[in-house]
């Protein structure tokens, strides 16, 4: 399947400032041909295919601990883990988009938790001959209003995959990164959704508690405690309170502390799935 003549065209960008769970760096030592990888004019296929190429470059081993997709429809096929690269090292892998049912524009996050940090990749499937991002605006737009309506929404249906399933056993930073980033830390996330970066006043673990348990209302963030029909238990989010805090030192933002200044594509968009808050 690999072997079909599709045409990638490798998005060639440097790699740039790219948004990382906190207190985890940029496993800038592993250095990739290309952070991005793109194809356009592609079938909306079973499995849309790339491979990411790279090299250690750091002065001693770097191991691969986990790997993780934004969406349970992007799969990246890496050997065992853990994976250990010598100094010098190079080390290749594939992965696939399914991206059946889709239309316009699909961007899927890659990241890798790695022993010097944390390296994030995309991939990104223009479907079909001169797609349009417009294409699938009105599916984003009408998931965007279901979310309001119901914030718990993210949690059933084909959304759990990606914002429920991928917190069973995680804790702490694992947890952020299964199930929070690919909301606040998407560079398409919606305007209504913070950057937790920027904080308006210090705090502490249960300012967090409170805004993860419960959600807020009038917006698209839900509570993700059980009783809320989250699927976090109290542990987890006393672990992931902790966390934030930690890491963060401050609360969550209310009304007015958006800075609207971020960087964003201005399309609105919740996540790279378009389907959560």
């Amino acid at each position: 399947m690999w072997g079909l003549a599709w045409v990638l065209t490798l998005g060639l960008e440097l790699e740039g400032a790219i948004r990382l769970p906190f207190g985890r760096g940029q496993a800038d030592e592993l250095v990739f041909e290309a952070v991005r990888l793109e194809q356009r004019g592609v079938a909306a296929q079973f499995e849309i295919p790339f491979e990411f190429v790279f090299t250690n470059a750091a002065a001693g081993p770097v191991t691969i601990e986990s790997v993780r997709t934004s969406c349970g429809c992007t799969v990246a096929r890496v050997p065992e883990l853990p994976w250990t690269l010598a100094p010098g090292e190079g080390g290749r892998f594939k992965v696939a988009l399914d991206a059946r049912g889709r239309r316009g524009t699909v961007s899927k996050s890659v990241f890798l938790n790695t022993s010097i940090g944390v390296k994030r990749l995309s991939v990104r499937a223009v479907l079909g001959k001169g797609a349009e991002d417009e294409e699938d605006m009105a599916d984003r737009q009408r998931n965007m209003a279901i979310a309001m309506a119901d914030r718990s929404a993210v949690f059933r249906g084909e959304c759990a995959s990606c914002h429920a399933e991928p917190a069973a056993g995680r804790r702490g930073p694992a947890l952020y990164l299964a199930v929070c980033a690919i909301c606040h830390d998407s560079p398409n996330r919606a305007s209504m959704v913070p950057d937790l970066r920027r904080m308006a006043h210090p705090g502490d673990p249960a300012h967090w508690t409170e805004w993860i348990a419960r959600g807020r209302e009038g917006s698209l963030m839900p509570g993700f405690a059980e009783e809320e029909g989250g699927p976090l238990s109290a542990e987890q989010i006393a672990s992931l309170a902790e966390y934030l805090a930690r890491t963060l030192g401050g609360r969550p933002m209310g009304d007015g502390d958006r800075d609207d200044g971020d960087a964003r594509d201005g399309r609105g968009r919740r996540d790279e799935a378009g389907r959560g808050p």
